[in-house]
């Protein structure tokens, strides 16, 4: 196969679903699997280039194949995006007048009989609810969550009349390059080709060689040696800067290995430049570098040994390379507030080269040394995934500091909890650090875009002046739920009070860590673990099941902030339209593992019922707790 027999064709969504193309998913493609973060994601990206007044927004390549004797396109690559933007599609029409594309009935599944009633159903205008009501081992639970998922963002997001300007840029606007490869093509060569084919350079590369051609030899190699340690995201810093060498992460991190020792960029320099003499190989070329030639020095960069796999695979960050470069460059400016865009990974090289263009070496040097600094800052006090054996699949938040373990004679890198007194190996987490990990894990599911996680940079910079060794718990909670107070103050108690889908997640998560901190709720306690939870539960549903009896709940009660929730979308799923009674008693276990608020709730039912009366008693307790916390 050549490439120059592809067929590719740039198409808007609305072309997408064009005359009569349909697409089938093979069976060998593995599920629909996008999560609330990529789902929410792709809608903001759409939103904010729309909101930007750009002509069009690309979303990526659809790679597709002929089916033999039919008219509909294999997908080979790409069906994650196209099935939400399928479903998107379906729930934007469901309320508006545009004309549109047939699209329904234009995406199918090969041998997967659940995929295709669970868009079948959705596809024939049934209500969303009925949907769930149907038992989970009827319809592809994945589908279902994705559609339950685009509901709320929307309705969260866009009032009626922008959801009807949004669909339009949607259909017209948004673009995707669909690539149809020949018929008959050997997919396993092709699928060969494009996994071993040379890595294109991304916006990060770009952006170090740019910065790295201002610098004279001896400063490029240390800068390459302090990025590439960084941009390695999911170990700490402390392994990654100084693999394999103990007397190298002396130097850089004291004895104990766990405080950065240098204060400038000069002095991590000379730790370099000894460094250099020790092993003369990692010399590089000398000499002024135009911007290609800075890519050939960074392509040439020595491939460090292979980590062991227990260390790389034990820690996930909670951000990518890209966004940590944003974060630092705010630091870097010293700057406050939190512009738009300024943590938009696609702008990485408009936002570096706007800074750079009139800086010199002194300044790139500088930043350097910041990101350097960021990068062990983050590590230490700014929460990660940690994976181990005893942990579920999806493993635990963790705030560990790196440290000096000896046994034998021999040293190698620890952790311990980052409050947690000494550095012993206890599993336990010690107060103060289960305090940070709450307010931080609670900020985590929240804000859940890296672009708007501002509370990071927040972070950062607030340790950017500190001696990092004298850093408290108390002060970055104190730090923190200032914040958290903040964004609840100008997001609910405004002059229109929020109710329904309009209530900012925000005010349901820091209302759940109050709850926990400093009120007792049964079934809670401090080994609650903040989740992903993205659905407005409604407790008293909105359309309730008929076939059950109980109080009813007038429209005015309905959507305040008493009769509500947040929960994750399987939990939504679970309670279907269920009357609070039911929900109360026969779903204690997951009631337990969502909200310490959604508890109270269950709590309140099991005790008193559930009506007009208990709503607005709730609703007038919860706001008055939120105000008092506020002042």
């Amino acid at each position: 196969m050549t490439f120059a027999a592809l067929t590719p064709d740039l198409c808007t969504v609305r072309d997408l679903f064009a005359g009569d193309t349909a697409y089938s998913v093979p069976v060998y493609q593995r599920s629909f699997a996008w999560q609330a973060e990529q789902i929410e994601q792709l809608i903001a990206d759409v939103a904010d280039a729309q909101t930007d007044g750009s002509d069009g927004y690309f979303l990526g390549n659809l790679v597709v194949t002929p089916l033999a004797g039919k008219r509909d396109l294999s997908v080979v690559d790409g069906q994650q995006r196209l099935t939400t933007l399928y479903l998107l599609l379906t729930y934007l029409l469901r309320t508006s007048e545009h004309e549109h594309p047939q699209h329904t009935g234009r995406l199918r599944y090969e041998s997967r009989p659940r995929s295709s009633e669970t868009l079948r159903r959705i596809d024939g205008g049934y209500p969303e609810q009925s949907v769930r009501a149907t038992p989970e081992s009827e319809l592809e639970q994945g589908i279902v969550r994705a559609f339950n998922v685009i509901e709320q963002t929307v309705q969260q997001k866009f009032t009626a009349s922008q959801q009807a300007a949004f669909l339009t840029y949607l259909l017209d606007s948004v673009q995707v390059v669909r690539v149809t490869l020949p018929d008959r093509t050997d997919l396993n060569r092709y699928f060969e080709i494009m996994n071993t084919r040379g890595q294109q350079l991304e916006q990060v590369d770009i952006v170090k060689a740019r910065l790295m051609a201002t610098l004279d030899e001896g400063d490029r190699a240390c800068f390459a040696w302090v990025w590439d340690a960084c941009a390695d995201m999911d170990s700490y810093v402390q392994r990654s800067i100084a693999l394999g060498d103990a007397e190298l992460r002396t130097a850089l991190f004291g004895d104990t290995w766990t405080w950065l020792a240098p204060t400038d960029f000069d002095e991590l320099h000379g730790i370099h430049q000894r460094l250099k003499q020790a092993a003369p190989g990692s010399i590089r070329p000398s000499g002024s570098m135009t911007l290609s030639q800075a890519i050939d020095v960074y392509a040439q960069s020595a491939a460090e040994a292979p980590a062991d796999p227990s260390e790389t695979d034990r820690f996930r960050s909670t951000i990518e390379f890209p966004s940590l470069l944003l974060h630092v460059l705010k630091v870097f400016l010293s700057e406050s507030g939190e512009s738009e865009g300024a943590l938009d990974d696609k702008q990485l090289i408009k936002r570096f080269n706007e800074v750079f263009k009139q800086r010199g070496p002194a300044d790139v040097r500088r930043f350097c040394f910041t990101l350097l600094h960021c990068r062990h800052s983050f590590d230490t006090f700014v929460l990660k995934r940690e994976h181990l054996a005893r942990y579920e699949d999806d493993g635990e938040w963790s705030l560990q500091r790196a440290l000096k373990r000896t046994s034998g004679g021999r040293h190698t890198l620890g952790y311990a909890h980052t409050f947690q007194r000494g550095s012993t190996d206890d599993e336990a987490v010690d107060g103060r650090t289960q305090d940070l990990i709450h307010l931080q894990s609670m900020l985590r599911v929240t804000y859940t875009s890296p672009r708007i996680m501002h509370w990071i940079t927040l972070v950062l910079r607030h340790l950017h002046s500190r001696d990092a060794a004298s850093v408290t718990a108390e002060e970055l909670v104190d730090l923190l739920r200032d914040y958290a107070r903040g964004k609840v103050s100008e997001s609910f108690f405004t002059a229109t009070e929020p109710q329904g889908f309009e209530v900012p997640r925000i005010v349901f998560t820091y209302l759940d860590y109050v709850l926990l901190k400093e009120h007792a709720v049964d079934g809670f306690s401090r080994d609650f673990d903040f989740g992903f939870r993205t659905s407005i539960e409604h407790f008293y549903p909105q359309q309730p099941d008929a076939e059950q009896t109980g109080s009813v709940v007038s429209s005015e009660c309905l959507k305040l902030l008493g009769n509500l929730a947040l929960v994750s979308v399987s939990a939504n799923s679970k309670f279907s339209n269920s009357l609070p009674r039911s929900k109360a008693f026969n779903f204690t276990d997951t009631i337990e593992r969502q909200s310490p608020k959604l508890a109270l709730m269950a709590q309140i039912t099991r005790e008193q019922g559930w009506n007009d009366h208990q709503i607005r008693e709730h609703h007038d307790a919860m706001r008055a707790m939120l105000q008092a916390d506020l002042q």
